[in-house]
């Protein structure tokens, strides 16, 4: 089947110069694990990306590329129902079960009256659906047969959504442990075009009590095609990043809501800058919680190359966000004729963690952004594939020889410092006061115990002060110092 564009869409290095011992295993230090953000113990977490530092010297932001699995693809197109490959969608590991879940857009034929224009292609000639498929480990995937739609046509199939309309896409699912009521532990924000009733044009909300069966909430968000649904897990806010067009270039909103029900109007996130040329485009985007800051990937769409890549975003506050000053592309399209080679799409969930290392699902085309245009290639429809990062180190911070950084101000919490670095030589932290004031008595760089090592908890004392709770309830920053060091964020245990 001729793939058009929108069927094609369902379906330079930066990083900094390495250090020999960069690649070393985590925990090589012999520390235990760093437990995670709001377990017993923890009191704060500071990551040292780039909108936390205020100073550096010879020190330069660090971002670690995400590594693609020699696996990929781990799933692909099979099934008669999945003519149009497995489009955007989430890969989620369920908090009661175990279990990884994708959740994945595709289509097959069956024309439709009419036909619509969807961004600058035409939809109508197929069936656009939700499938499912789950696995134990994430890399052994099975599509299991559920029957509940188009039982007749595709006996066996996995089709758990379907909606008579023109186009469905992006289909973005979480597992909701806060919400009391069963029904509602999963929830679905996926973008539908209905050419019958337009006030169903848009991003629709879902909920299920099983990720199975889903009932549509009749809220319709403002969005276009390419839309994606968060939940803070500090908060529990819903957050729902939508796309728009600023003149010609897609661009990005946010909205967000405490009960599901009510949200706030559309703000800006992200429009092509003075940085930016003509070409750029921004088309999806996907968040997650790291070291006590939310960092998030975005899609950048060039239309000059017709390909796709993943750039590394954070916020402070989850609402309003920024990319990072290099604009660093973790995750690049393939080599020529690879599964991914014209584009890797940002996945529609947060990066799981596995071991000691994160895997992030994302959305695989071998054809450019507009290759469907000319046909596409039937061969190699859009796949899932997965990508990874060393736990809790994605960014940091490098000094080269003898370098230092310090943090933006942040009240002190108390209790014991941990670091997460790799570092050969000696590194050296200075408490010190905000605004132009010195260091703390008795937490000066000489006061400091020196460490080394690499390790996600290397505990940092002083020679008259084993935790920081002398200092707690003050504004303090942290100043490391140290030659040759790679260090990502800070810890401060009770």
């Amino acid at each position: 089947m001729p793939h058009s564009r929108r069927t094609f869409l369902q379906h330079t290095s930066l990083l900094a110069a390495s250090l020999p011992f960069a690649g070393q295993a985590l925990g090589a230090s012999g520390a235990a694990p760093a437990p995670a953000a709001g377990k017993t113990g923890v009191l704060r977490e500071v990551l040292f990306s780039p909108g936390n530092i205020t100073e550096q010297k010879s020190c330069y932001d660090r971002y670690e590329p995400l590594r693609k699995s020699e696996r990929n693809p781990v799933l692909t197109a099979t099934q008669p129902w999945e003519k149009g490959g497995l489009g955007w969608g989430s890969v989620i590991r369920s908090r009661i079960d175990g279990k990884f879940k994708y959740f994945y857009g595709t289509d097959f034929p069956g024309a439709q009256e009419g036909a619509v224009l969807v961004d600058n292609s035409m939809q109508g000639k197929n069936h656009c659906v939700v499938c499912y498929a789950e696995s134990d480990d994430g890399i052994v995937w099975r599509k299991p047969a559920l029957d509940l739609h188009f039982k007749e046509q595709h006996p066996g199939n996995n089709i758990i959504l379907t909606w008579t309309s023109y186009y469905n896409d992006a289909s973005s699912v979480i597992e909701d442990l806060r919400d009391p009521d069963p029904g509602r532990r999963y929830k679905m924000l996926m973008f539908h075009i209905d050419t019958k009733d337009r006030n169903h044009t848009g991003g629709c909300l879902f909920v299920s009590p099983d990720g199975l069966r889903w009932t549509f909430t009749g809220t319709v968000l403002p969005s276009q095609d390419a839309c994606c649904l968060w939940q803070d897990p500090q908060t529990g806010r819903y957050l729902a990043f939508l796309k728009d067009r600023r003149g010609n270039a897609r661009s990005r909103m946010i909205v967000h809501s405490d009960d599901f029900v009510n949200w706030s109007e559309p703000q800006w996130l992200f429009t092509p800058d003075h940085g930016d040329h003509d070409g750029t485009n921004f088309y999806n985007q996907s968040a997650f919680r790291m070291c006590g800051r939310t960092l998030g990937f975005l899609n950048h769409y060039d239309l000059t190359s017709q390909t796709t890549w993943v750039e590394l975003i954070e916020s402070s506050d989850t609402l309003s966000w920024t990319r990072m000053p290099s604009r660093p592309r973790l995750l690049q399209p393939g080599s020529p004729g690879a599964y991914d080679s014209g584009g890797a799409y940002v996945g529609l969930a947060e990066p799981i963690l596995v071991g000691n290392e994160y895997r992030y699902y994302y959305y695989a085309s071998a054809d450019r952004h507009d290759a469907a245009d000319v046909g596409g290639n039937p061969a190699q429809r859009p796949s899932l594939a997965f990508a990874t990062f060393p736990r809790n180190r994605l960014v940091g911070q490098q000094t080269e020889h003898d370098g230092s950084f310090a943090t933006l101000p942040f009240v002190c919490p108390g209790g014991r410092l941990h670091l997460n670095l790799v570092a050969r030589g000696e590194v050296r932290v200075a408490i010190k006061r905000h605004g132009y004031g010195s260091d703390f008595e008795g937490f000066r760089t000489e006061d400091c115990i020196p460490v080394t090592g690499d390790g996600l908890r290397i505990p940092v004392g002083w020679t008259a002060h084993a935790t920081l709770d002398a200092l707690k309830g003050k504004y303090i920053r942290l100043r490391l110092s140290g030659r040759n060091i790679l260090a990502y964020s800070a810890t401060f245990e009770a």
